[in-house]
């Protein structure tokens, strides 16, 4: 039985009751039109941008550009290349349809996701299932559907995040509901995420295998070296060039110092500083007993820190400590960014008071067309000035991008507009030109407002009524108009003019002829969102501050994951001993495990961390004891050496259990696959580091080339058993063989799911320790 119509007709119903349309009208290919679209941040009450926009609902052409390139992958991509002919894009079926459209009023209006987690993780991901099963509806689906659906969701995304994302879908939508019934099917799929890299690491030499003990876990999740130290340099010792630079240079600087998420610096408020004083009990400021009086906290709105049933898109106000050796630096940083953007805050704060586009005139108001140029595109130049004399300005504003400078270009230029005859019209910016002449927002007047035709007509006698031009802007221009809409707080609402980062709306002034955008009188203020951020120093496809400001052209090529700047700063206070608890808060975590998520040190900086052994003996112990000291106390070493030593530690105490620890603290091996504590300086290996047929003086790590080496002989042994099944055979030799690979796999799979720090074979052999069945030799003694 499965519940697939009850779930369309709830998800119906819930878009009926808010007068939302479900039949939507689209083209063959699945493009909704335009007017039938979903608007699906307005549906959740959310402030745009970005705004998410659900129309398609057709095939998705990546997935079957991969399916048709790969036709002898399955027999499944038959009934999908019979249809080849009527194109790789095309509407999906009514039930598909009506699927996806539930899933996406379940998920944004009783789930209260955001619409950036249904568009993304949602929509897309069913598309993809539905473009791989051809005709099958989605009640129907069996384990092989949502199989072959998966891998080809890997082979369209290489990373395997898509194969996530319909993985995720199948057993959060599908299985969850009961919408199929061969359900459930999640339980089927298997996901194999491991690491690629290196081969085993067992042809190392010693040297080599020691030095991994500064290989960090996980390590692609911190920022590449170079492109950190070139962003640097960057956002720290160049100049900026636009006024966008400046606000992306500080954004920047934020995500270093804080390690906020980019959503959260992009949602920095104005009113940023907390202050916080610290007394003793008598009243006396701390600063006088050897502490800080006061400590600086940066306000913010933290994301994901809703509980179950609460709305996504509410912020949550919260402040983080600034450490004293970052406030000066953050300070000036925020307080220059927060003067810059004064203008345009006080023009969005009069629009959304006024409900005007133009505040800074009345509806009725006659305003030549040459003055109002600027308010309306926001390039500053008006006359067509010599360049040496707009370069001039153009070096005295970007020195600090003053808005006072941008005051003094406009009193130059205007008290030069005269009566300018037809003849004199190439006094006027080319730019202004044209753009008076394709102008048809409004009608041209003349000073007493009556209508009158541009041509042959001096500039300065040309007029536009203010009430007309806002007419015409709100109509046509819509995409231009200003971020006005309030964002959600958990208590209560935040006006978009209280934000920090601000910024000229789709002006191309600077982009354009290296130009000037006057920040004091255009018109269009929008909010810079977390889309911004990232593709400023993530994008391949557009122009980031590498490309811009790279001193090489290997610079120039460099790309950087904001946030792996947050999972720096995070590994970084764990490596400053800073206690786990204040990380926690500091990130804005609900558990401490949610930061050691965010922990890549190294073996080496854990050690670091742990505690040395107080005994005046273990004191002057060396550093392969003290190591091996430090893993037994941590609890990540086991085997007959440390049961030894905690017997001995019983028995004889501290210092004849260091006594013997030093002694045998050569027995300490870093494996290609783990800890082995066992000394074999007398005789070497007799498994020759096969650890995983059941040595019991192996111990498990987390290490990622541990786990990396181990997952890539499964993959190897699971290959070999199936070549062996495969040859029709009853031989000794197959037999033996099977049994052999059979043997190691089985302690491969062992290893891997022993828990970090523990014994993967407590119960094995030990091998240190030749057997009565070993010395059956020809040349052993005393048979």
């Amino acid at each position: 039985m499965n519940y697939f119509e009850s779930f369309v007709k709830d998800g119906r119903h819930i878009a009926e009751s808010r007068g939302i349309r479900w039949d939507l009208e689209m083209d063959q290919e699945g493009r909704i039109l335009e007017s039938e679209g979903w608007n699906l941040t307005t549906l959740s009450g959310g402030s745009p941008p970005p705004t998410c926009w659900l129309r398609d609902l057709g095939t998705d052409v990546k997935t079957m550009q991969v399916l048709t390139q790969n036709k002898e992958t399955h027999y499944r991509t038959i009934e999908i290349l019979n249809n080849e002919a009527a194109g790789l894009k095309k509407r999906l079926s009514s039930a598909w349809q009506d699927l996806i459209k539930a899933a996406v009023m379940d998920q944004l209006l009783v789930r209260r996701n955001t619409p950036e987690h249904v568009l993304n993780n949602i929509v897309r991901p069913l598309r993809v299932l539905a473009s791989c099963v051809g005709r099958r509806e989605p009640w129907a689906l069996t384990v092989d559907d949502a199989s072959f659906a998966f891998e080809a969701a890997k082979r369209v995304q290489v990373s395997g995040k898509l194969g996530d994302l319909v993985f995720g879908v199948i057993k959060t939508v599908l299985d969850s509901n009961h919408l199929v019934e061969a359900g459930p099917l999640s339980p089927a799929l298997t996901r194999n995420k491991h690491f690629t890299g290196k081969r085993a690491q067992f042809v190392k030499s010693t040297a080599e295998l020691r030095s991994d003990l500064d290989a960090r876990k996980h390590a692609e999740k911190l920022p590449e070296r170079r492109a950190f130290w070139e962003l640097v340099r960057i956002v720290f010792t160049e100049n900026p060039r636009s006024f966008l630079d400046v606000l992306r240079f500080a954004q920047v600087r934020v995500l270093l110092l804080t390690g906020l998420r980019v959503g959260e610096v992009a949602r920095l408020p104005a009113d940023w500083k907390r202050f916080r004083d610290y007394y003793d009990p008598k009243g006396r400021p701390a600063g006088e007993l050897g502490g800080y009086s006061r400590s600086l906290s940066l306000r913010h709105f933290g994301e994901k820190c809703r509980t179950a049933g609460e709305d996504s898109l509410a912020l949550f106000e919260t402040a983080q400590s600034i450490p004293p050796i970052f406030e000066d630096i953050l300070t000036e940083t925020l307080e220059k960014v927060v003067a810059l953007t004064t203008p345009l805050r006080q023009t969005l704060k009069r629009q959304v008071e006024t409900g005007r586009i133009l505040p800074d005139f009345e509806k009725g108001d006659l305003v030549r067309a040459i003055e109002l140029y600027t308010y309306l595109t926001g390039t500053a130049w008006i006359l067509d000035l010599p360049r040496d004399l707009q370069d001039e300005f153009t070096t005295k504003y970007r020195a600090d991008f003053s808005p006072e400078v941008l005051n003094e270009i406009r009193t130059m230029q205007l008290k030069d507009t005269g009566n300018f005859s037809p003849s004199q019209r190439k006094s006027l910016s080319g730019t202004l030109y044209i753009y008076l002449h394709r102008f048809h927002g409004a009608p041209f007047r003349d000073a007493d407002g009556v209508l009158c035709p541009i041509k042959h007509r001096p500039f300065d006698s040309v007029y536009l009524r203010i009430g007309e031009v806002e007419e015409y802007l709100a109509t046509s221009l819509k995409t231009k108009l200003s971020d006005s809409a309030p964002l959600k707080l958990s208590t209560g609402q935040l006006q978009p003019w209280e934000l920090m980062f601000l910024m000229p709306k789709r002006a191309v002034s600077e982009g354009r002829n290296d130009g000037i955008c006057d920040v004091t009188r255009y018109y269009s203020v929008g909010r810079i969102d977390s889309i911004m951020i990232t593709q400023c120093i993530s994008s391949e496809k557009q122009s980031t501050l590498f490309a811009t400001y790279g001193q090489t052209e290997e610079d120039r090529r460099l790309t950087l994951n904001p946030h792996s700047l947050r999972h720096l700063q995070n590994t970084e206070l764990f490596r400053l001993g800073v206690a786990d608890t204040i990380i926690t808060k500091r990130f804005n975590r609900r558990t401490v495990a949610q930061s050691y998520e965010y922990d890549h040190r190294s073996l080496a900086e854990e050690l670091d961390q742990m505690p040395e052994p107080t005994n005046e003996i273990a004191k002057r112990l060396g550093s392969k004891t003290s190591t091996l000291a430090r893993l037994i106390q941590a609890g990540k070493a086991s085997g007959p050496i440390v049961e030894a030593f905690r017997r001995i530690q019983l028995a004889e105490g501290e210092t004849a259990a260091f006594d013997f620890l030093r002694a045998e603290a050569d027995g300490f091996h870093a494996t290609p696959y783990g800890y082995c504590i066992n000394n074999f300086t007398a005789d070497p290996c007799p498994k020759h580091l096969e650890c995983f047929t059941g040595c019991r003086h192996l111990t498990a790590t987390d290490l990622p080339e541990h786990r990396r080496n181990l997952v890539q002989i499964q993959v190897q042994l699971k290959a070999a058993i199936q070549t062996i099944e495969s040859r029709p055979s009853r031989s000794i030799g197959r037999a033996n063989q099977l049994s052999h690979a059979q043997e190691r796999l089985d302690g491969v799979q062992k290893l891997l799911a022993t828990p970090v720090g523990a014994q993967a074979f407590p119960d094995g052999s030990d091998l240190s320790q030749i057997s009565s069945q070993q010395r059956r030799s020809v040349l052993d003694v005393g048979k």
